[in-house]
């Protein structure tokens, strides 16, 4: 019996916000997907959001799946209903891209999507399957259930993966094919090294189901469940980062941008859909979520959120609830953290200069031309390199001793979907003094 799915970004520390600007702006306003645009009125239990550039222009698709094989695909206008070829309920959906999409469900229900229609898959066990995830290649395709159930799809088959637990597992993440993440009911978590599947402590005190997993990166990985529970997994250890959440009666699926820009979603105690954010230093509940279309102005329990960007998110519920934040918010790319900090005094003339961007970044525009240091007129040679969010710029050698250098990131940085930083964004530092002979000894200055 499925409890929740998770889901995976499909195009892709924990850090405190800036000292020279406030926490990244991103549109909030949620808006409930009119009802009469959504051909069903039955449980949507994951969705799953991908997103490509064509001609400057980002087309969208969105796959829901819910009760009864309940299967919408939308282009972010206009829903439709999918004929899935199955009566059970489908629990997980996730794919490599529109013409490339995988779904599981109860009685060990997989089908495939290969663009126009979908087909059934021969999965082996008839037990239900609550989440699948892939890598953005395709190389791991995995799909979790009940009683410990992992199932990896070969390009033909799906196969049983071993392992020694059979708590039902709710929520399938991974970094990559030999890094992943499964959580499930009793406070379980598993990891697969690429070799086998392990248990990991949860780090808990009181053992909560736990519902979906997801991740900037192999070391800052969140998993959430009922009563509000939300874990961070630094690489090494299990910690609880709820904060001071209250009401909260279930959290069923976590996902984000990067590691200032995390949303969870569920339910509260009084059984209203609950959606939080995470900006990087703290958890709270969005506001403004209203359905603007309801008589009773109260948004259903949620099941699972998605997105392909910080501009294309949606979340699903209850009687086919679907809620979008609102596309037509200016919703620009930010620097939420970097390193040194701006004004920051006595930094290691050794360090190298980096920022965290609130969204998933194009590589191609985070260049020596887009990232810059300098010194006064003075600029600094470096190279400069983007992986997990973030830019790091590597000078060539050691910088100079009591200097104040200036480190800028033009707009022309853009996200993966070509939306570039709202305006140009630049913090200063200064290093430390030169070492001075203190004790009457030799001081030697030794090169980087």
């Amino acid at each position: 019996m499925r409890l929740k799915s998770g889901t995976m970004v499909w195009m892709l520390w924990f850090f405190l916000p800036l000292l020279c600007t406030s926490a990244p702006s991103f549109a909030q306003r949620w808006e409930q997907v009119d009802p009469g645009e959504i051909p069903t009125v039955r449980m949507l239990n994951d969705v799953w959001v991908g997103a490509s550039i064509s001609d400057g222009r980002v087309d969208l698709r969105i796959f829901s799946v819910g009760e009864e094989g309940t299967i919408l695909s939308s282009d972010g206008e206009i829903w439709e209903e999918q004929e899935s070829g199955t009566i059970q309920d489908l629990n997980g959906v996730w794919g490599i891209s529109p013409e490339n999409v995988f779904a599981v469900g109860n009685a060990g229900v997989t089908i495939h999507f290969d663009g126009d229609t979908w087909e059934e898959q021969e999965s082996g066990p008839p037990r239900d399957l609550n989440d699948v995830w892939g890598d953005p290649t395709g190389q791991a395709i995995v799909a979790v259930g009940d009683s410990g159930t992992i199932l990896s799809f070969d390009g033909d088959t799906w196969v049983e993966m071993g392992n020694n637990n059979h708590w039902d597992l709710n929520g399938i993440w991974g970094f990559s094919p030999r890094d992943i993440f499964a959580v499930g009911v009793n406070g379980t978590i598993l990891h697969f090294d690429g070799e086998a599947w392990k248990e990991q402590e949860s780090g808990t005190i009181t053992i909560q189901n736990l519902n979906s997993v997801w991740g900037t990166s192999s070391d800052n990985v969140y998993a959430v469940g009922d009563e509000g529970t939300i874990l961070r997994y630094d690489g090494n250890t299990w910690t609880d980062a709820s904060g001071n959440l209250s009401s909260i009666a279930a959290l069923n699926s976590v996902w984000g941008t990067s590691p200032c820009n995390i949303y969870a979603v569920g339910e509260s105690s009084s059984l209203v859909g609950t959606i939080l954010h995470f900006d990087g230093s703290s958890w709270s509940v969005q506001d403004s979520l209203v359905s603007v279309f309801s008589d009773s102005d109260v948004i259903n329990p949620l099941k699972d959120i998605h997105g392909a960007s910080i501009r294309n998110v949606y979340a699903v519920g209850k009687e086919g609830f679907v809620m979008s934040l609102d596309p037509q918010d200016d919703a620009f790319p930010a620097v939420c953290s970097t390193s040194p900090a701006h004004g920051s005094e006595g930094v290691a003339v050794d360090a190298d200069i980096s920022a965290v961007f609130s969204a998933v970044m194009d590589p191609a525009t985070v260049t020596s031309g887009t990232f810059t240091l300098v010194a006064g007129s003075d600029t600094v040679e470096g190279t400069v390199f983007y992986s997990d969010n973030t830019a790091v710029f590597d000078p060539d050698g050691n910088l100079a001793y009591a200097t104040t250098y200036t480190a800028t990131l033009s707009a022309n940085v853009k996200d993966n979907l070509g939306v570039p930083l709202e305006n140009d964004f630049r913090w200063t530092f200064t290093t430390q003094n030169e070492p001075t002979d203190t004790d009457g000894s030799c001081f030697i200055s030794v090169a980087r």
